[in-house]
């Protein structure tokens, strides 16, 4: 059980690196529209856990695997045409995710990516995400199959992550 302590610093934390939370739980989860689910039960489940947490240990990664488990928890139980990823393709994202803050930089060389994308890629990627809509109505919204879609929407990620990391990069030299 933990003390009050215990608990008063892991909800600090966890307030301090919320951001950081959102970008990697909506970077695994298939509906975005669970992300803020995701991230209630992880405060709920780190609070409850806070006497399990070592201050000499990065908090950042023990609130990620916290959530990961939460990711598995929630994403099994949605009712959803996605398909949830499966326990060892999850860990191989989390594992590799690097940690980020949604930092004005970041969230500008969000916005300058996207709109670097092609008009098509452009359109589909603000239909999924802005508009959260399923890649199956994004279909019939642009006449096009929904495997088509989501081939378009995982290379329009491909280059919109490629092309935020290589702006951070050149951000940070």
């Amino acid at each position: 059980m933990p003390t009050e302590t215990q608990r008063e610093l892991v909800q600090r934390l966890f307030i301090e690196h919320v951001d950081e939370l959102k970008g990697f739980v909506a970077s695994l989860m298939p509906e975005p529209e669970l992300v803020d689910d995701v991230v209630q039960e992880t405060f709920v489940a780190v609070t409850a856990r806070a006497d399990h947490y070592d201050s000499k240990r990065s908090f950042l990664e023990w609130l990620f695997v916290v959530a990961r488990d939460k990711i598995r928890e929630i994403g099994g139980r949605a009712e959803s045409d996605a398909t949830p990823f499966s326990d060892a393709v999850l860990e191989v994202l989390s594992a590799s995710h690097q940690p980020f803050g949604l930092s004005g930089a970041y969230m500008r060389f969000l916005d300058e990516c996207i709109g670097s994308l092609a008009p098509q890629a452009r359109r589909i990627v603000s239909l999924r995400y802005q508009n959260a809509m399923k890649p199956r109505h994004v279909a019939k919204a642009i006449g096009w199959t929904p495997a088509s879609v989501r081939v378009a929407l995982t290379r329009a990620r491909a280059a919109i992550r490629e092309c935020v990391e290589q702006k951070l990069a050149a951000s940070e030299e």
